[in-house]
């Protein structure tokens, strides 16, 4: 009996030992299955070159204030409600606890105020306060309180690089041209662009690519989600996906990998894909502490077709040695061939 009962302990044990080797050789198996896929992160080391021009549309987060003026009330006097109350680069959201959405339905708010005192709740400096103007009655069953807004602007941009579904393009922010900040974005679309020339840039003049754009549903090809200091970034259309993927991925360069010396910039400007000669003549810190390229456009064609560098063209991908390295963000007014471009490492890290 002792020796049987023995024998059941043995086998016991040698069981418990098995199972704990099978779970363990099942843990190691799990956990490397699990691992594979990291490997293929070196994917996101690739990104498919664009040069598409396209137009943009960005709704702002909010109205946006540009400027304070008189109004002539009905009694002939001038005066300034919201001077120094609204300031340049305030975001209005509501009025009188109602959400703004549009310019217009700020206008008719305010129009039809019956010359109650109005709360504009607005974002000044990324913190929302309470803002009291009286507003002055300039006709019959009309009010204004003298401010100049927006909540759109549209524009001609190039998509420079595609990740998966994902777009960055300009290579910088999309500032308004009043008030020079970067526009806090609610929403945005691409849209194609038909191309139709270019006005060559000439020193102290810089050109501008010159296109129309049809501000329809079926035209969108992409989404806007943000807009930063490095750029603007969302996400194609499916339809436009399928066009995208076409074409071969090329590796992003790392900092380090760029060299002075010969680059391509890749673009539509013709109407067709092309690589263009450049020069990359220098790196420098630019106002914001970040490294960016100085580069010579050098290829002839690109020379006569444009003058070099023209406004548009921002966001065009620079490729050099068969890896993206940038984009071009600015022209020089007094050299067109010669302009500014952003690393790709940057654009990354919006």
């Amino acid at each position: 009996m002792r020796k049987y009962k023995l024998f059941l302990k043995c086998l016991l044990s040698a069981n418990i030992i098995f199972i704990l080797v099978v779970a363990f050789l099942g843990y190691k198996k799990e956990t490397e299955s699990i691992s594979i896929p990291v490997a293929n992160e070196i994917d996101v080391k690739k990104a498919i070159p664009m040069g598409n021009t396209v137009g943009i549309y960005i709704n702002t987060k909010g109205i946006l204030v540009i400027d304070t003026g008189e109004v002539t009330g009905i009694n002939g006097e001038n005066s300034s409600p919201a001077k120094n109350k609204l300031m340049q680069g305030d975001y209005i959201v509501g009025l009188n606890g109602e959400s703004m959405k549009t310019k217009k339905q700020l206008v008719e708010n305010i129009t039809n105020c019956n010359g109650d005192t109005l709360v504009f709740e607005v974002v000044r400096n990324n913190e929302k306060i309470d803002v009291k103007v009286e507003p002055v009655q300039a006709d019959t069953d009309t009010y204004k309180v003298g401010i100049w807004v927006k909540d759109d602007l549209q524009g001609l941009g190039t998509i420079t690089y595609v990740i998966g579904e994902s777009f960055g393009a300009l290579g910088h922010s999309v500032n308004d041209s009043d008030t020079g900040e970067v526009l806090s974005v609610s929403s945005g679309e691409i849209y194609e662009a038909d191309i139709f020339g270019v006005e060559k840039g000439v020193v102290g003049t810089p050109g501008e690519i010159e296109g129309m754009i049809a501000y329809q549903t079926e035209n969108v090809v992409g989404r806007i989600e943000e807009n930063c200091l490095y750029g603007v970034f969302g996400k194609l259309t499916d339809e436009f996906l399928n066009e995208v993927n076409q074409s071969e991925p090329l590796e992003l360069a790392d900092k380090e990998d760029v060299k002075l010396g010969k680059a391509q910039i890749q673009s539509y400007v013709s109407g067709k894909k092309e690589l263009y000669d450049i020069e990359i003549t220098d790196v420098h810190e630019n106002n914001n502490g970040d490294s960016e390229l100085e580069i010579h456009v050098t290829d002839e064609e690109l020379i006569e077709l444009t003058g070099g560098i023209v406004q548009g063209m921002s966001g065009s991908p620079i490729l050099q040695d068969g890896k993206i390295i940038g984009a071009v963000t600015h022209v020089l007014v007094n050299d067109p061939t010669r302009g500014y471009g952003i690393f790709i490492e940057n654009m990354l890290e919006h």
